[in-house]
């Protein structure tokens, strides 16, 4: 799906508030902004999520573009947001799972 392609730098949180991080598999690989492309390949991870009786432990992102990197497909937030995942991904783990919100993120770069 075409989109601004996500990279490692960005700022995302769970919908909770919890913090999610990219972990690339190939931090030496090509860079938006001088962080790593994020792909398909890479972990989403969250950290503090405070929703109860489970928070949300990772990010499973839906929307990726043709575009790839080692094979794996690089990851785009869809412009404008749209559907049941705004962002792009669904926060997963959760009883009370949604769409990250990501607050900053490179505005230059593409993928289709």
């Amino acid at each position: 799906m075409p989109g601004l392609i996500v990279h490692s730098g960005m700022t995302m949180t769970c919908p909770h508030g919890g913090t999610a991080t990219v972990v690339p598999t190939d931090p030496l690989g090509p860079k938006v902004n001088g962080m790593p492309v994020a792909t398909a390949a890479d972990q989403i991870v969250v950290v503090g999520c405070p929703a109860q009786p489970t928070p949300c432990v990772k990010v499973q992102w839906v929307n990726v573009s043709t575009v790839l990197v080692n094979g794996a497909p690089v990851l785009t937030q869809s412009t404008p947001p749209a559907g049941p995942t705004p962002g792009g991904g669904v926060c997963a783990g959760s009883a009370a799972p949604g769409p990250p919100l990501i607050s900053a993120m490179q505005l230059l770069v593409t993928g289709r």
